[in-house]
């Protein structure tokens, strides 16, 4: 949303709204809770922990609708502008607090994701996929470098298949 509504320049957040400060004070808490998670050595609830910024994240797109304040932009409202801003600067606050504590949990994804959300002269990277599609065709032909998973072919970048023969 940040390269669609931004040109992958991340804005920033003047007045937060509600949803944008609800969103604010989840990433804040959760360190807190992912700590006494862990000392616990529970791991499923350091992860839930984790995961509520995610469902918070999805709420906030839900509720502020970038998407209508970037028409409502477009006609000139300013509020819209403000509004569009605050929000995706605390989205990709989000996303940064989630790479850092998902990094137990998922190590290669997370540096994929921090390093999606660390501006470059100012712009994001452009956005790439997370996790390699895994298609539900059975009838689809493979393709150079796919791999079996399941009964699913999947297809794994050679980046992936070189980090794997180095292991």
């Amino acid at each position: 949303m940040v390269h669609r509504y931004r040109h992958g320049t991340v804005p920033v957040a003047g007045a937060s709204t509600p949803d944008t400060e609800q969103l604010a004070a989840t990433c804040r808490s959760v360190s807190a809770h992912v700590d006494a998670a862990l000392s616990e050595f529970d791991l499923r609830r350091a992860a839930a922990a984790v995961w509520k910024i995610v469902e918070e994240a999805n709420r906030c797109i839900d509720y502020t609708r970038p998407w209508e304040l970037a028409k409502a932009e477009q006609g000139g409202d300013l509020q819209a502008r403000e509004h569009i801003d605050a929000a995706l600067a605390a989205l990709v606050r989000a996303c940064r607090t989630l790479a850092d504590h998902l990094q137990p949990f998922i190590p290669d994804a997370t540096s994929r994701v921090a390093n999606q959300c660390a501006a470059v002269k100012g712009i994001l990277p452009p956005a790439n996929s997370l996790f390699p599609r895994i298609s539900e065709d059975p009838l689809q032909e493979p393709t150079p470098g796919a791999t079996q998973v399941s009964g699913k072919r999947m297809r794994v970048s050679a980046s992936r298949r070189a980090s794997a023969a180095v292991k």
